[in-house]
């Protein structure tokens, strides 16, 4: 009964803001796709520049359903090196509130990841953030008023395509380097004006925070001239093999589709077709531009088990659990090197809390200030909201350079 009203709710609520959506954008003027936009179109002579470097830029209006954010805004074209070791030009959007700081300080810089959850390049935040329509419903659009919230504390913001032109889903390697070279690129950003010596933070939530942990977990190595202040992780994909199975079998399990291509086109060593039967490789081809709200609306209910090549190819096969637990901060090496919150609710179906709590003692271990929020109401979808309050104070103290209390 529970999950048939969660599920309800949600088709209610997805039917009502797509309603929402196109109705504010109905006089407003297409947005091209990505593969349809030169701004994106890969430059030449990358190779011996360095990651973080500014390619290209545009002035650009932002909005979150059909209403403009308080921000100077543009698309930052920027070098860095995707999931496969290739030099490349990823997109951020890089966002500057019109009010003044206030605070104590330079204003902050928040480098925001969605949840883009998706091979398609609609997906992208980079996308959502212009309006674009065709992109609904996806997770980066969902998210534009969280972003909201974040410029209405006076930080800058910088939102990367961590997935890259390719639509990396899972590719760890690719979100390190598209996360801190799109922070590299926010700071060298001449018209945004980040202040050298402005704190920075990091916050995502579910496969954004997925990516921010991966990110972390490499910045005292990749770019330790960064200035952290702290981590927000919410509602996070610690454990990406505990979340596809989570989602197997229930409303939304058409999201294994999506979370297989993914891992097909990051790690095409794996040849993760090879463990899908026909139905499942049919499946996998005609998915391979959706977001995850697609999949997950084409195939409600789809077991992974249907679409194994024999038994336990997917639900039990050593093989492709190393695969995935290359996306998993669990099982990646390192720990952030500031005080993190991470925030999640006890009854997460998408997301197991027992990832988080061993993640949580990851980072304890490695000597890092961790808070552990855990929400006793809600579940995954609820949590992001429930959870912004906390993560917002979060980064504020950190910001202000207060000690970070921890439950370790």
């Amino acid at each position: 009964m529970r999950v048939a009203r969660i599920a309800a709710l949600r088709a209610t609520v997805s039917g009502v803001v797509f309603a929402l959506v196109a109705a504010c954008a109905g006089g407003a003027t297409a947005v091209p796709l990505p593969e349809q936009d030169s701004f994106y179109a890969q430059p030449e002579g990358l190779a011996d520049l360095a990651d973080g470097t500014v390619l290209s830029s545009r002035v650009i209006e932002t909005e979150s359903f059909g209403q403009p954010l308080p921000a100077d805004a543009w698309q930052v074209q920027y070098k860095t090196i995707d999931n496969h070791g290739a030099p490349r030009a990823y997109v951020a959007t890089v966002l500057v509130p019109h009010r003044e700081w206030a605070g104590d300080g330079p204003r902050p810089l928040l480098s925001y990841q969605v949840a883009e959850d998706g091979v398609g390049a609609r997906c992208a935040p980079s996308y959502a953030l212009r309006g674009g329509i065709d992109g609904v419903p996806s997770g980066a659009y969902a998210e534009t008023g969280m972003i909201r919230f974040a410029l209405q504390q006076g930080w800058a913001l910088v939102v990367p395509d961590y997935q890259g032109p390719g639509s990396d889903l899972f590719g760890a390697d690719g979100y390190v380097h598209g996360v801190l070279d799109g922070i590299r690129a926010a700071r060298a950003f001449a018209p945004a004006a980040v202040d050298p010596a402005a704190p920075i933070g990091m916050w995502g939530y579910s496969g954004g925070a997925q990516a921010t942990a991966i990110a972390a977990q490499a910045h005292a190595t990749y770019a330790p001239e960064l200035r952290l202040s702290g981590v927000v992780l919410g509602g996070i994909v610690a454990d990406l093999e505990a979340t596809m199975s989570g989602f197997s079998g229930g409303i939304a399990g058409g999201a294994v589709v999506v979370g297989l291509a993914g891992l097909d086109r990051s790690y095409p060593e794996a040849d993760v077709a090879q463990y899908l039967n026909e139905s499942g490789r049919g499946m996998l081809a005609a998915s391979r531009a959706d977001c995850v709200p697609d999949a997950a609306l084409a195939y409600p209910f789809l077991d992974a088990a249907a679409l194994e090549a024999w038994p336990g190819s997917i639900t039990n096969n050593a093989e492709l659990s190393t695969v995935v637990r290359k996306a998993s901060p669990l099982f990646r090496p390192g720990a952030p090197a500031v005080p993190v919150l991470l925030h999640h609710a006890v009854a997460d179906e998408f997301a197991p809390i027992g990832a988080a709590r061993a993640l949580a003692g990851k980072y304890c271990a490695a000597g890092i200030p961790v808070q552990l929020v855990e929400n006793s109401v809600g579940e995954h979808g609820t949590e992001a909201m429930l959870g912004m309050p906390a993560a917002l104070n979060y980064l504020a103290d950190r910001f202000a350079a207060k000690p970070a209390a921890s439950t370790c």
